[in-house]
């Protein structure tokens, strides 16, 4: 796989990276600036100029490579060293090019050039500008709006309007989820979250794919394969959002660039990256959040909003288990809906049901919890998807159950907006 990446995620080849939009050309000026002034000389002159130069490749500049590297002529730093062999290589190869038909050998010269793979022995270097890269865009680390993950979700697909670029989580092979993708990604043609069906915009929430489609009739405008989600959700539709038919998609075969908002609602990606994609994704078990400005971090940023969901979820099981209708009531926000339940008719349902038992016992297992990016009217949402194993003295299910919960601020406490069976 050749040098070039877009800093931040998968490689991609030269072509690729320079077929990319002003956002990448934004962020990597803002890279640009963060090496030029080397605030508090945090990197040393070699750490500082394998990072230019490295940087300048990506760009398909050798002789800015070349430059950031003069600095280091008393160096024998090998990986200095080999950016050097790149750099010149990719001149020679240009300057050969450049000779046209006047050279007897020109086209072997090429072909020998070209065949000089160093891509392996540099990826050091395309792995040291993926992480400073991460540190100026804010994007290190683990997203925290991914609180916990039950043993069945596959994958976590991240779409981020405000960046242009989709992150992909996956379980490696000591089950811990991390970055397989970070991908530059188009999304609606309108800013904001989507409200009616046809305003052109991508809607903002936690969804999961439900498909995955090769259909040959779609392939001229959508690329080789979509991915439907699951829009609207329970969610989207209590608060009356319309339109259907949102998918991740490729680009029309007639063209290899987009621009960032371009979209009808969906968002697409590069064909040979969609392509790619299709590894990751799991129909059912593969979440997707849309949203801006995703924060990353430390897992350990997370605890105080994790604890807060747990003691909420804990306190309602209990609630419910005491058999006190009034406390385990209080739990449920005033918008609440279950299917076609309010508050009020919910509130009838429940003491009547309750009313004839003689004991509850309430368990839930293998639980996913998702924060949702997106601020809504009620305030903060999250989404829990559990394992529910429910025993009462005349009854016992074992089902899946999905909570939308809500809070006003960190002070006050969740309660449940949304409550459903799967």
């Amino acid at each position: 796989m050749k040098l070039a990446i877009l800093f931040l995620g998968l490689c991609f080849s030269l072509q690729a990276f320079a077929d990319q939009t002003q956002l990448h050309s934004n962020l990597r000026d803002k890279i640009w600036d963060a090496l030029e002034k080397n605030h508090n000389q945090t990197l040393d002159v070699t750490s500082l100029n394998i990072l230019k130069a490295t940087l300048a490749l990506e760009e398909n500049n050798p002789k800015k490579a070349l430059t950031a590297l003069e600095n280091l002529d008393g160096d024998a730093d090998p990986l200095a060293e080999l950016l050097k062999a790149e750099a010149h290589r990719r001149e020679a190869l240009t300057a050969v090019s450049a000779s046209g038909n006047y050279a007897k050998h020109r086209k072997l010269s090429e072909q020998q050039f070209a065949a000089i793979d160093l891509s392996e022995d540099l990826n050091e270097a395309t792995v040291r500008l993926q992480a400073f890269a991460d540190k100026i865009d804010g994007t290190s680390g683990f997203p925290l709006d991914i609180l916990m993950l039950d043993p069945n979700v596959k994958s976590i697909f991240l779409v981020d309007k405000a960046r242009s670029r989709m992150f992909v989580y996956q379980r490696n092979a000591d089950e811990k989820f991390v970055r397989v993708a970070d991908e530059y990604v188009v999304t609606g043609a309108k800013g904001g979250d989507k409200k009616t069906r046809g305003d052109a915009r991508t809607p903002n929430g936690v969804y999961r794919f439900t498909s995955i489609r090769h259909d040959p009739g779609l392939r001229a405008k959508y690329g080789p394969v979509v991915f439907p989600i699951d829009y609207p959700n329970y969610l989207d539709k209590l608060h009356g959002k319309t339109g259907d038919g949102i998918w991740m998609h490729g680009y029309p075969e007639s063209k290899k660039r987009r621009p960032p908002q371009d979209t009808r609602g969906c968002f697409a990606l590069p064909n040979p990256v969609l392509q790619q994609m299709e590894t990751y994704v799991k129909p059912g078990q593969s979440w997707v959040v849309i949203g801006e400005n995703f924060a990353f971090g430390d897992k350990s940023e997370q605890a105080d909003l994790l604890a807060s969901i747990q003691s909420s979820l804990q306190t309602w099981e209990q609630d419910w288990e005491s058999l006190d209708a009034e406390a385990y009531l209080s739990h449920y926000h005033e918008n609440f809906r279950s299917g076609k339940r309010n508050l009020k008719s919910w509130k009838r349902y429940k003491k009547r049901v309750n009313g004839n038992k003689k004991f509850i016992h309430v368990n839930l297992d293998d639980m996913t919890i998702i924060h949702d990016p997106t601020t809504w009217q009620e305030g903060e949402i999250v989404v829990v998807e559990f394992k529910q194993r429910y025993q009462s003295s005349n009854y016992s299910d074992t089902g899946k159950k999905r909570l939308y919960l809500t809070r006003v601020n960190p002070t006050t406490p969740w309660q449940i907006l949304i409550e459903e069976g799967l």
